[in-house]
């Protein structure tokens, strides 16, 4: 399959990401990850007990560290989250949630699900869209081009072969 890639000169080249596919990307070897990020003494926790496998596992590991009311920078923590974290084998939850919020932060922009796609100006607007849909189902009239570049539905559509 690799060598197929390559003969092809197929490769990754989103123009513009949703959160949604932002969060499909895989959390390991990410494309959009500089040199670095990944140390394999801290990520292991996070790969082998955590079993984080998406940008979206590593969103959902970093939600407890928002909540103050419940969550203390501890190894100790008692908030349910790293409560149910120590079950599982893991010895500082604290320090798990606060290296995947590490390694999304060092995300390239186009690739972090913080971040939300610049305006490119190009999108319809809302009234637009509501009046292409309603002659989808009438199954008569115009239907006006939508321009947008933002890939919505699945990572298979960011793929390019040049």
């Amino acid at each position: 399959m690799l060598k197929t890639i390559r003969t092809n000169n197929v490769s990754f080249a989103p123009n513009k990401l949703s959160v949604q596919l932002k969060s499909q990307m895989p959390a390991w070897c990410h494309l959009g990850a500089p040199p670095k990020t990944y140390h394999k003494t801290k990520d292991k926790c996070l790969h082998s007990i955590h079993k984080v496998e998406s940008v979206k596992d590593l969103r959902e590991m970093t939600a407890r560290l928002t909540n103050h009311d419940r969550h203390n920078t501890t190894a100790t923590c008692t908030c349910n989250e790293c409560v149910e974290d120590r079950l599982i084998g893991c010895n500082n939850p604290d320090k798990c949630a606060q290296t995947a919020q590490h390694i999304l932060d060092n995300l390239n922009p186009l690739f972090n699900p913080n971040t939300s796609p610049k305006k490119d100006g190009l999108t319809l607007t809302h009234r637009r869209l509501e009046k292409n849909s309603q002659m989808r189902t009438r199954q008569r009239g115009e239907i006006l081009f939508d321009p947008s570049i933002t890939s919505k539905n699945h990572l298979s559509e960011c793929f390019r072969i040049f």
